[in-house]
């Protein structure tokens, strides 16, 4: 077991110092500003407050930390996929990159489909297919940098979270 853990904690602190800075904030830099013109797109979450929400749901002042966080988070992985420049993992970073691309852009329409439209259902139906796309993504990426798949695996408990509140919020209003 100890031997096991070495051996991983070795792999991060490799992956780590092969890994390019720069193209890890450029990476959550750009990330994060697309999640804030979904926001502004989405417009005022007042609604948030209004809707009966299922139990477990954190109040609304404390979405704008998560969501930066996770932007953040996301964005830095896949910077840091983006700089990498070994031809064996070629294949991996295309497809993750392509994955990527799919979760941001129904990541991006979410917000406004939820609180502009009021069309629950729709934003429903865009989380899942967030969620297929993060998983694809996070394959893609462990064959990169186990750095990067945590990430995005945080990511993913996270989504799923927001699709059983999204869900409840369906059921419940």
């Amino acid at each position: 077991m100890k031997f096991c853990r070495t051996k991983l904690i070795n792999r991060i602190r490799s992956e780590l110092c092969r890994i390019d800075m720069k193209c890890v904030l450029i990476g959550a830099g750009v990330t994060l500003f697309i999640g804030f013109l979904s926001a502004i797109a989405g417009g005022s979450a007042l609604i948030y407050r209004v809707l009966i929400r299922p139990i477990g749901a954190p109040p609304a002042f404390l979405f704008p930390i998560i969501w930066t966080v996770m932007y953040l988070l996301i964005g830095g992985a896949v910077g840091a996929v983006v700089c990498v420049r070994e031809r064996a993992v070629c294949g991996d970073k295309f497809k993750g990159l392509f994955f990527f691309a799919i979760m941001m852009v129904f990541n991006f329409i979410w917000y406004p489909l939820f609180f502009r439209a009021g069309a629950f259902f729709a934003a429903f139906i865009a989380i899942l297919i967030m969620i297929a796309a993060t998983f694809l993504t996070l394959c893609a990426f462990s064959r990169i940098y186990l750095v990067s798949t945590a990430a995005m695996i945080i990511y993913l408990v996270w989504l799923i979270f927001a699709a059983y509140l999204n869900l409840g919020i369906i059921v419940l209003n």
